[in-house]
């Protein structure tokens, strides 16, 4: 079984610039758009290729209808982490103060790439969405 094809195009009309670039790395660019099997990037370098990570594990989840995305993306927070740590150059902040400083700001990020991910869905009719009808299923919010 392969990924499903998906409108990229239409879901990244209204996108800004880094946006849009953070959701194609989650698709193949080889033929027809897919979203990849695996990761987009293997070693995070960049603050985007960190938020990408996160989006592809996230589309997979909400997507994915076979294989090993069909469970909760329970590591997507490392992906998070990996994107942050980029952004701040590496730096550690010790203490209980730059733990709640860096734990606000993961949220933010959290937040914000959530979003991108519900509006990049929203062009997508809900038969394609077969993870989210899946779970939904299981956990009774479906029937």
């Amino acid at each position: 079984m392969t990924m499903p094809v998906l409108p990229v195009e239409s879901m990244v009309a209204d996108l800004s610039e880094s946006d849009e670039r953070i959701v194609r790395a989650a698709f193949t660019t080889r033929g027809v758009c897919r979203l990849r099997a695996n990761k987009p990037f293997k070693k995070v370098e960049t603050f985007e290729q960190g938020c990408a990570n996160y989006v592809w594990r996230m589309l997979c989840f909400d997507l994915a209808g076979f294989g090993k995305h069909v469970c909760m993306p329970v590591c997507a927070d490392f992906e998070i982490s990996d994107a942050q740590a980029t952004f701040d150059g590496g730096r550690i902040r010790y203490g209980q103060e730059g733990y709640n400083e860096q734990s606000n700001r993961a949220k933010e990020l959290r937040k914000r790439m959530d979003e991108l991910v519900k509006r990049v869905e929203s062009v997508l009719p809900i038969e394609s969405k077969k993870g989210l009808l899946r779970w939904g299923v299981a956990f009774g919010m479906i029937r």
